[in-house]
């Protein structure tokens, strides 16, 4: 094994934070502990993308954890139990996360989120302004209005054919190993601009014990979850963005296939005093194609922040 998997290997079995754990039993879901990335000073939580647990931005975050200590709360399509047919809006994870902060006994965060965590992170500030000091929105999904008219509708069987949807549920979600899963999802469109590393990072945190083959490799969060995650964007989303109050970052790759050009300038037309970066020759997963990038951004508008804060 090489010294970069060894060190993935280890940082894998870092302890976790919070309560309760991640396996007990029962048929009530039961949220996951936090994942704990290390670092020291200002505590950053982070929300990640639909599918991506948090240990997949490992390579974004190690540059922050010289000034900041970061957590990560895994989203409730990963909790053990959890029903995907019994979830309806985004907002609850709004409140999950919410929640999780008070598990975890974090009165005051920095909140970055990716993608679905970004729009979990405008809810959760919405609902508790004065619990982040800054926010970080990263590429979350705000879908055109026009687009959302379909959800909004409630057109079911046009939603199941949008091919978001469609994929999640049709896409492999067992491997003999670590090892075919990477060799499965290497060539895969989606993943064609991420460093080894990180799709590594993403194999190693992404992936658990099958329960039915004990000696088989699945993700960790189902297929059917990522799906439903998919079919249920939340259509407020545009009336949240004007209610943010706590200074924020809003960071766009700049070949984004989720926020086009247009909801970029609307975005910045209902949030003024935001600070917006757009980043060249990235797309939605901007955090995982150039994560020193992205964190480079993040650490810039913080010192910032600091910097005008003791002025």
């Amino acid at each position: 094994m090489s010294d970069d998997r060894a060190a993935r290997d280890a940082e894998a079995q870092r302890s976790s934070v919070g309560q309760p754990g991640a396996a007990e039993s029962g048929d009530a879901p039961r949220p996951l502990p936090a994942h704990d990335f290390g670092g020291r000073g200002s505590l950053i939580h982070l929300a990640h993308a639909n599918g991506y647990p948090p240990g997949t931005y490992r390579a974004m975050v190690a540059p922050l954890l010289i000034h900041h200590r970061v957590l990560g709360l895994p989203a409730r399509p990963f909790w053990p139990g959890a029903d995907w047919q019994a979830f309806e809006h985004w907002r609850q994870l709004g409140d999950d996360l919410l929640a999780g902060l008070d598990r975890i006994g974090a009165a005051s965060v920095i909140g970055i989120g990716h993608s679905l965590g970004g729009v979990a992170t405008m809810y959760a500030a919405t609902l508790q302004p004065e619990r982040f000091r800054a926010l970080i929105l990263i590429e979350p999904v705000l879908l055109p209005p026009m687009a959302l008219r379909i959800f909004d509708l409630g057109l079911h069987h046009a939603v199941e054919r949008i091919p978001l949807v469609r994929g999640a549920r049709q896409r492999r979600d067992r491997w003999p190993s670590r090892e075919a899963a990477f060799a499965h999802l290497r060539p895969k469109p989606v993943f064609a601009r991420i460093p080894d590393a990180v799709l590594w990072d993403y194999v190693e945190h992404g992936l658990v014990p099958d329960g039915a083959a004990a000696a088989e490799l699945t993700l960790a969060c189902p297929r059917d979850w990522e799906a439903r995650i998919y079919a249920t964007p939340p259509t407020d989303v545009w009336r949240v963005l004007p209610r943010l109050l706590p200074p924020t970052l809003a960071l766009r790759g700049a070949d984004s296939d989720t926020i086009s050009t247009a909801s970029w300038h609307k975005w910045q037309r209902l949030q003024p005093q935001a600070r917006f970066v757009e980043l060249d020759g990235l797309g939605h997963l901007l955090c995982f194609e150039d994560p020193g990038r992205v964190a480079a951004e993040i650490e810039r508008f913080l010192e910032d922040l600091a910097r005008d804060s003791a002025a």
